[in-house]
C-alpha cells in the first residue's frame, strides 16, 4: 500500500468563493495588494482581507520554486495534476486542509456560515473529480452550532475525512461543553477532528514569531483533551494533531504525569506508554527524534504529513519518502507511522 499524506492544503482562490449563494455575495472577502511586507508568508503581495484588516494568504499571483508543485496543483486548480504528484510520490491519499481558515478571524456567524459553506463545496467537487484520492477535512461554521452540523452531515455525505479546527476556538478550549454537539456529529458520522496548528484568538499571523503562536496552544490542547473524560464521553471519537511535530509531547505527558502527583490532577495515571489504546494520533517530522517520541506514543499513534500545497517550515513534499530511509526506527513502524496509523486516524 500507498502512503497517507495526513496533512495537506490546498491554497483558496477565486474559485473557492464560486459556491458562494447570491444571498451571501458580500460576504466575498475582497483582494488586497501589498508590497509584501506586511506578512509573515515572505514574498506574497496579494491577499484576502478580513473585515478586521486581517490579511490572510491568497491564491493569486502565487509562485513556486523549482522542483516544487505548480501553483494550478497548490491551488486545485489542476485535480488530475495533484493527483499525478501523489502517484510520482507514492501517496494513495492526502487530506486536504484549508490555508485561509487556519487564520482567518470571525466575529460575524453568517459570514462564517457563508465562507465555510462555499468551501466545503468547493472542496466536495474537488474530491469527487479525484475519484475519492484527495479527501478532505470540512470546516465547521463554529460560531453556529447548528449550522456547523450541518455542515459535518454535508462532508461526510461528500467524502469529506475530518472537521478541522484548532488549539482555541471561539475563545474557548477544545474541552468546553459548547463544542460537544460538534464531536457527537462528527463521531455519529465517523469523521475525526483534526486539530491543526493555528490560533483563533488574536491576529498573530501578521507576526514572524507566529509558528510558536500556534505550536504551543497545541500542546495545551492536547493535554486538556487527554486529561479530560472524552475518552468515554465520545469513546470512538479520533482526534489528530496536525502540523505541530511530536517532540512536544514528552513534555506534555511529564507535565500530566508531575499534575498527577500534586492536588492538580489526582485523578491521571499515566500508563508506561501513554497514547498506546487511545484515539489521539500526533503528526510527527521526518527529522525528530523518533525513538525517544515513540518511547510516549507508541507505535500506533504517530502519523505523517508532508504540508504539500504550502511552501513554509513545515513544508517536505517528499517526507513519506524520507521518513522511510531512517535506520533508527525499525520499518515495520516505519511503515505504520507513514501509511497504517493514518488510514486509522481518519478511518480509511
Amino acid at each position: 500500500m500507498g502512503y497517507i499524506d495526513c496533512d495537506t492544503h490546498a491554497i483558496e482562490s477565486l474559485r473557492t468563493w464560486s459556491y458562494l449563494a447570491p444571498k451571501d455575495e458580500h460576504f466575498r472577502p475582497p483582494e488586497k495588494k501589498t508590497d509584501g511586507s506586511q506578512s509573515q508568508w515572505n514574498r506574497l503581495k496579494h491577499f484576502w482581507e478580513m473585515p478586521s484588516g486581517q490579511l490572510i494568504i491568497c491564491g493569486l499571483e502565487v509562485e513556486s520554486a523549482p522542483g516544487q508543485p505548480p501553483p494550478s496543483v497548490r491551488l486545485l486548480d489542476d485535480v488530475a495534476g495533484r493527483v499525478k504528484w501523489m502517484d510520482d510520490l507514492n501517496v494513495d491519499t492526502q487530506i486536504i486542509i484549508p490555508s485561509f481558515f487556519l487564520a482567518a478571524l470571525f466575529t460575524d456567524p453568517a459570514a462564517q456560515t457563508a465562507l465555510t459553506a462555499s468551501y466545503n463545496r468547493w472542496m466536495a467537487d474537488c474530491s469527487k473529480e479525484s475519484n475519492g484520492r484527495l479527501r478532505w477535512s470540512l470546516v465547521p461554521p463554529l460560531l453556529d452550532i447548528d449550522a456547523a452540523k450541518e455542515e459535518i452531515r454535508f462532508g461526510a455525505a461528500n467524502d469529506a475525512a475530518s472537521v478541522m479546527m484548532r488549539p482555541l476556538e471561539c475563545e474557548k478550549l477544545l474541552t468546553d461543553p459548547y463544542f460537544y454537539p460538534v464531536y457527537e456529529e462528527a463521531q455519529k458520522h465517523n469523521l475525526t477532528i483534526g486539530v491543526h496548528i493555528g490560533n483563533a484568538s488574536s491576529p498573530v499571523y501578521e507576526n514572524s514569531a507566529a509558528i510558536m503562536h500556534a505550536i504551543v496552544p497545541m500542546t495545551a490542547a492536547f493535554v486538556n483533551i487527554f486529561t479530560s473524560d472524552f475518552a468515554t464521553r465520545f469513546p470512538e471519537l479520533r482526534f489528530g494533531f496536525l502540523e505541530g511535530g511530536s517532540e512536544w509531547l514528552p513534555f506534555a505527558l511529564r507535565e500530566i504525569s508531575r499534575g498527577a502527583e500534586t492536588a492538580w490532577r489526582q485523578d491521571v495515571a499515566l500508563a508506561d506508554v501513554p497514547l498506546a489504546g487511545t484515539n489521539l494520533f500526533i503528526d510527527c517530522t521526518f527529522d525528530e527524534d523518533l525513538p525517544y517520541v515513540l518511547k510516549f506514543s507508541g507505535e500506533d499513534n504517530l502519523v505523517l504529513g508532508s504540508d504539500f500545497g504550502h511552501a513554509d517550515i513545515g513544508t517536505d513534499v517528499g517526507a513519506h519518502g524520507v521518513m522511510c530511509e531512517r535506520t533508527d526506527v525499525d520499518a515495520a513502524v516505519l511503515n505504520k507511522i507513514t501509511s497504517e496509523n493514518g488510514r486509522r486516524l481518519y478511518g480509511l
